[in-house]
């Protein structure tokens, strides 16, 4: 392992670096945006696609361009593409954990976090691709261990003002180490058309698969350090399975009466602008099953006594049905846009959720599913809102919202807050003030569960959170800061129980990104920084940071780019959380706590004409080392210098 001092001098080394003048520097690519498009590819690569908010409101709501470049390809993995800071259980397609601070979700969840970020198709990761014809992509992935990742998408022009597509993923990856076999698959089908000026419709389908088999980590990490063969994994024969299945249409009409129409010169101006109007209809189908065909290990929950001791089959089953209804006004027809753009909504959303009723009362009268009885709540709850917003592009631009509320299992949530931006013409300096407050009840899963491992049922308060964040962006670098008050914080305490804090505490964030080129040097530095002044609540490490440094060159006469270099990740010493896989959460433990974790990978990217390739060498310091295993989770070993190979090839006509 690394000591402390070598990498303090490559943190400092960094920052230092990131103000020093560099040749031809572009700004900083959003972290978790698919961003860009490589002159190398040639114009026809130039592929727009747009958002659901950008699909219906392209004035304030910027388009983006598929990704083409050679900038990070070789960060394969699909978690990977939204962020670097993710803790794995060391194989494709399981659980991560983010590694740096974020207050959770607000609205209906089961968990309190994305457990599968990047591994699942969502509403909101829907992406409606504009190609002039047809823009296609196949993308594969193998590495040791028959380890195999896939995506195939399909994007076309169908008509005029049509455009549809789909996009296939999977993962099948039987993991280095015993019982962590993933075979995940997920399609979704999208299309979007505008057959006149004033009515716009767009729609998805998905449907995800999640099938991992579950470990439980290692049993005794000290005898697998010793020798790897004695790889002994605490659960023997479990699983964990995910189905969803789900569609969403969204419509807006733009009623106006009377005027010169959309499509004449004398300055676009109706005669009576009524705004625009948009509903979103969605419906999704969640199931959660957790089975264990062997009797439940004493390793969780050893106090409790399980239900049935000779095997577990837990099922969660949510339905959703989701109704929004919006107002927004339009352009007011001068050249530079509307100055103030408003939006007033409602959102109605119905939920059944379904669990087994492991203990009953004989009186009770319980619907059945193939015999087993089952525990159902139903809720129904709106929540109105308004969001204000000035054009973002203007040198000084504003952004506020507030949401209520009522009835449901949210009852009484609410949240408010605001941006205000300004910048500088033609520098490049942007500077950002974010604050909010929000109010909301504890995930669905802390307030109950039902299995056969443990059971509870809690009446926590709703938590509360205070924002406050800054960001001054350049073209070479970005820093933010970010302070948060949290009030009736959740998590699960070393038991694997959720406890809620009665008092208030801060949690301090601050990063640095940089983007440096030197000729054909390259360089990409993150580093976050973060405090929580409080033990006894989930644990993150105090300092992330990942960094890229590659060089790029061109062969045959230009005929192939490539770009060759190192990729480090570096994690400051903490005790990580725990992953309870019978109840899909993550928990404290005190027995262990990680060193100065540096994992380098090295890397070649290329690509000839629409073909990019990577060949990658993971957790090379583990092969020219000789040192413990990495546990970014507890006792997830991360596997050891791995051999990887990606290919990509995009069409455009």
């Amino acid at each position: 392992m690394w000591r402390p001092r070598y990498m303090c001098l490559v943190i400092v080394s960094v920052l230092v670096y990131a103000y020093v003048p560099a040749k031809a520097q572009q700004p900083l690519p959003d972290q978790d945006a698919d961003h860009g498009h490589d002159h190398h590819a040639g114009t026809d690569a130039k592929v727009p696609w747009y958002t659901w908010d950008a699909l219906f409101d392209p004035d304030f709501h910027g388009k983006q361009y598929a990704d083409t470049t050679l900038k990070g390809f070789h960060q394969y993995d699909f978690y990977q593409k939204g962020s670097q800071f993710y803790g794995s259980k060391g194989n494709t397609g399981h659980a991560t954990r983010p590694l740096y601070f974020t207050p959770g979700r607000d609205g209906f969840h089961l968990h309190k976090y994305d457990l599968y970020p990047h591994y699942l198709h969502t509403f909101d990761s829907v992406r409606f691709y504009k190609p002039d014809h047809v823009f296609s992509e196949l993308f594969y992935v193998l590495g040791s261990d028959r380890e195999q990742m896939f995506y195939a998408k399909h994007n076309q022009r169908l008509h005029e003002h049509v455009y549809g597509g789909f996009k296939y993923k999977s993962v099948n990856s039987p993991g280095r180490y015993g019982n962590m076999d993933a075979r995940n698959s997920n399609f979704m089908l999208y299309a979007e058309a505008q057959p006149w000026d004033d009515y716009h419709v767009a729609g998805s389908f998905i449907i995800n698969r999640i099938f991992n088999t579950e470990s439980g980590g290692l049993e005794d990490p000290e005898a697998f350090e010793e020798d790897e063969v004695q790889a002994f994994m605490v659960l023997d024969n479990a699983d964990t399975r995910l189905r969803d299945i789900g569609f969403r249409i969204e419509q807006s009409y733009k009623p106006a009466f009377s005027g010169t129409g959309q499509n004449d010169t004398v300055d676009n101006v109706r005669g009576l602008n009524l705004g625009e109007l948009r509903h979103a209809f969605s419906y999704k189908r969640e199931s959660y099953v957790f089975e264990h065909a062997s009797a439940p290990s004493s390793y969780f929950y050893e106090d409790a006594e399980p239900f049935n001791e000779l095997s577990t089959l837990d099922s969660t089953v949510v339905h959703q049905v989701n109704n929004t209804l919006r107002w927004t006004n339009l352009a007011d027809g001068s050249k530079e846009g509307s100055l103030i753009r408003y939006s007033l909504y409602v959102d109605h959303l119905l939920l059944s959720v379904r669990q087994p009723l492991l203990e009953t009362n004989e009186e009770d009268e319980l619907p059945e599913d193939n015999g087993e009885a089952l525990f159902r709540e139903r809720f129904s709850q709106f929540k109105p809102g308004v969001r204000i917003m000035s054009d973002p592009k203007r040198t000084l631009a504003f952004d506020g919202f507030a949401n209520y509320t009522l009835g449901g299992y949210n009852d009484q949530d609410y949240q408010a807050g605001g941006s205000i931006s300004g910048r500088k013409q033609d520098s490049g300096f942007r500077l950002s003030l974010q604050a909010a407050y929000t109010e909301s009840e504890a995930p669905y899963f802390m307030q109950h569960m039902r299995s056969n491992y443990v059971r509870w049922e809690n009446e926590f308060r709703k938590s509360r959170t205070l924002h406050f964040g800054i960001r001054f962006q350049h073209a070479a670098f970005r820093l933010e800061g970010n302070y948060y008050l949290l009030n009736r914080a959740l998590f699960l305490d070393t038991e694997g129980y959720p406890v809620q804090h009665d008092h208030s505490f801060p949690v301090f964030s601050a990063g640095i990104s940089s983007r440096l080129d030197i000729g054909s040097f390259k360089t990409h530095h993150r580093v976050i920084a973060q405090f929580v002044d409080e033990d006894h609540y989930e644990r993150l490490p105090g300092i992330l940071s990942h960094h890229t440094l590659y060089g790029e060159f061109s062969l045959f006469d230009d005929a192939l780019f490539a770009h060759t270099g190192i990729d480090i990740r570096y994690n400051a010493p903490y005790k990580p959380m725990n992953y309870m896989p019978m109840v899909r959460h993550f928990s404290l433990q005190d027995d262990y706590e990680t060193d100065h974790d540096m994992l380098v990978d090295i890397f070649v990217n290329a690509q000839i004409s629409r073909a990019r390739l990577f060949v990658k060498f993971e957790h090379v310091l583990g092969w020219l080392t000789d040192h413990p295993p990495v546990y970014e989770i507890p006792f997830y070993p991360l596997p050891e210098a791995m051999f990887k190979f990606g290919v990509s090839w995009m069409f455009f006509n």
